[in-house]
């Protein structure tokens, strides 16, 4: 997804407005992302980084009547969003609408391989700076890897499996630690026990959230210019999100409310006591499934966030479609996600700015971000750090099957 290249000057013609009008053409190409970009997925992914930032430094509340609660719904749903994002570009990356095969197919896994492997030793020098933050880009390199067994998959097989995992994978996150706690095993708390931390007892399990990758692939796999689809995603996202939340704010009420529900988790949970409780102790109540907050990890949450973040790709869709130059700051900064993110930790780490008393530090960010990201972009094209993964995954992607003079 490189910057256009600028075409080609007649012969005898290159003069000096020319030149200029020709710098201009390119730069302008790379600010709205060049012929091939899809404009919409860059501002969903911008989106979801500027709500991870106000996720982390944001001041919010459960006040609807107030900006803080309006700001409060990028807490979960941003980096639900992030994940769904992440599986609509390994769609694209491995053949879009006609998934990869043969030799291609070879080199795209690579690629998605080299980059988790980047990203792992990307988080582990921002983890060293020891902020507040739960750092999500170790995760994100865990659902890359598990992604790979599903690149020739079609969008029915994929919305398929995306339905199971929200189904299943809630159950095994809530009991699966409290399991091996009883059974005398040990759950993670360093850097051995990382698997399962990515998989099953982390802030992101994968049992859970690759149904948003999963759900992000099957819409990448789609023909992402129709108005069919973005008709879909934003009715169907916004039906499940009012359904799932309404339905889990009636069944929680019915149960005795969120506040009494953790509690009930609290007092049979074998994390939170020196040993382990034996198997015919009480349980962690199975009414927890029926939470859908953020980060509660349970198929309500699945369905009402995870349909938020499709609602809000297939607006981005529409958007990006008709607004791709009032949209072009958030797109640029969702073009370089990587690097903005990072920086976001590193800037949070310098001023220490979890727990800001106003939204002040949370503004400047933000206009920060967009008005870099933007001059970056116009002037350079890929992000720094998108550059750096790029140019060793594609490396290591030529010397596994040389491409012998084919474009990949």
């Amino acid at each position: 997804m490189g910057a256009a290249t600028a075409a080609s000057e007649p012969a005898g013609r290159a003069t000096a407005p020319a030149a200029d009008g020709g710098w201009v053409r390119r730069h302008v190409d790379r600010l709205t992302g060049g012929p091939g970009r899809v404009p919409g997925v860059d501002v969903a992914r911008g989106i979801a980084v500027l709500g991870m930032f106000t996720a982390h430094v944001g001041v919010t509340s459960g006040d609807p009547g107030t900006l803080e609660g309006w700001l409060s719904l990028a807490h979960g749903r941003s980096s639900i969003l992030f994940a769904l994002v992440a599986g609509v570009s390994i769609a694209i990356v491995s053949g879009g609408e006609r998934p990869l095969d043969g030799a291609a197919l070879v080199r795209a896994r690579t690629r998605l391989l080299v980059r988790a492997v980047l990203l792992m030793a990307l988080v582990a020098l921002l983890d060293l700076l020891g902020t507040r933050v739960a750092l999500i880009l170790g995760f994100y390199a865990a659902y890359f890897v598990l992604a790979l067994p599903f690149l020739r998959w079609r969008p029915p097989r994929l919305a398929a499996l995306a339905v199971v995992v929200a189904a299943v994978g809630p159950v095994l996150a809530h009991w699966g630690p409290e399991v091996l706690a009883r059974a005398g095993l040990r759950l993670p708390h360093d850097g051995s026990g990382a698997a399962t931390d990515f998989l099953l007892t982390g802030h992101y399990p994968a049992v859970v959230w690759m149904a948003y990758v999963l759900a992000g692939m099957a819409i990448g796999r789609c023909g992402l210019g129709s108005r069919g689809l973005r008709k879909g995603l934003v009715l169907g996202g916004l039906t499940a999100t009012a359904v799932g939340g309404v339905l889990s704010e009636w069944l929680v009420a019915r149960a005795g409310g969120v506040t009494a529900i953790e509690d009930r988790v609290t007092m049979t949970s074998s994390a939170l006591v020196p040993e382990p409780y034996a198997w015919s102790d009480a349980w962690p109540t199975s009414s927890y499934l029926l939470l859908s907050g953020p980060h509660h990890d349970t198929t309500f949450e699945a369905v009402a966030s995870g349909g938020f973040a499709v609602a809000v790709l297939g607006l981005c869709l529409y958007a990006g479609a008709v607004g791709r130059w009032v949209l072009a700051p958030l797109a640029a900064a969702g073009s370089m996600a990587l690097t903005v993110y990072s920086l976001q930790i590193v800037a949070i780490w310098r001023w220490d700015l979890v727990g800001s008393a106003t939204n002040g530090p949370l503004a400047l960010m933000v206009v920060v971000t967009l008005v870099a990201a933007t001059a970056w972009r116009f002037l350079v094209g890929r992000g720094p750090l998108e550059r750096l993964l790029a140019w060793t995954a594609d490396g290591a992607a030529r010397r596994v099957t040389p491409s012998r003079g084919s474009r990949t």
